[in-house]
């Protein structure tokens, strides 16, 4: 087992203040959302963030048009900008440890909050960034993951033979754990969800059901081509691995 299946990542988004001129000549102040609320807004729409993050004496332009050329394509993408050296965002600095960070930087945010993974300016393209966005499946994985839930990924098709059997088999895997499971259903037909099936190692194309169970560590701790009885699958969803792979460096690579 070599990585674990959480990406791990850092977001934020944009508080500033500004001024413009009214009609008659006097000055307005227009206050836009605090990175806070920006990104709960996200987070309650769904969508996954690119966080540009700056100080005042870095010029971020170069990132502003890359991440702006990726969320004008994408309708579940959206883009902050914080600045580290804005009082405001003291808490948020502070809560993603990015005191002493190289700026600029962009950090990817799910669409469920979770920080995913980040670039420094060098390593930033339109290709990269278009590739940390995650599927809406691996998010809610992720999320799972980062509370020590299990989960149990059944990658499947309503015209397999097996899918109502494994469907079931899952959801009495997850009642046999007092729901202490996440069950998450991956349709092999959904093209958004091609690189996640990739990321759990599936290769070809599959003709019928697939279950893997990912335990609370991270760790793929069981794979069954073939649907498993409930007593296997529970026990391979609470299988604790002995690795050399700390929590967070292991991945769906892993044998």
């Amino acid at each position: 087992m070599k990585r674990n299946l959480m990406l791990v990542a850092v977001t934020m988004l944009l508080a500033a203040t500004s001024c413009t001129a009214s009609g008659n000549g006097a000055n307005e102040k227009t206050v836009t959302s605090s990175v806070k609320d920006q990104l709960e807004k996200a987070k309650d729409e769904r969508k996954t963030v690119f966080m540009i993050v700056t100080d005042s004496a870095t010029n971020a332009s170069r990132l502003d048009s890359i991440v702006g050329s990726v969320i004008t394509e994408k309708s579940n993408v959206t883009a902050v900008t914080m600045n580290m050296d804005e009082k405001a965002n003291a808490e948020l600095v502070k809560e993603y440890r990015l005191n002493g960070a190289p700026t600029p930087l962009v950090l990817v945010m799910s669409d469920r909050g979770l920080l995913m993974g980040g670039m420094l300016e060098n390593q930033v393209s339109r290709e990269s960034l278009e590739e940390a966005i995650p599927t809406p499946k691996f998010s809610d994985i992720s999320y799972a993951l980062s509370k020590g839930t299990p989960v149990i990924a059944l990658v499947s098709n309503s015209k397999f033979e097996s899918d109502a059997k494994a469907e079931n088999i899952c959801k009495s895997a997850k009642d046999s754990m007092s729901g202490k499971v996440e069950v998450i259903r991956i349709d092999t037909e959904d093209s958004a969800e091609s690189k996640l099936i990739t990321m759990l190692n599936i290769k070809g194309k599959l003709k019928d059901s697939y279950i893997v169970a990912i335990n609370a560590q991270g760790i793929m701790s069981g794979r069954f081509e073939n649907v498993p009885d409930v007593v296997e699958l529970v026990e391979a969803a609470q299988k604790i691995v002995q690795t050399g792979c700390a929590p967070g460096g292991c991945g769906p690579t892993c044998n």
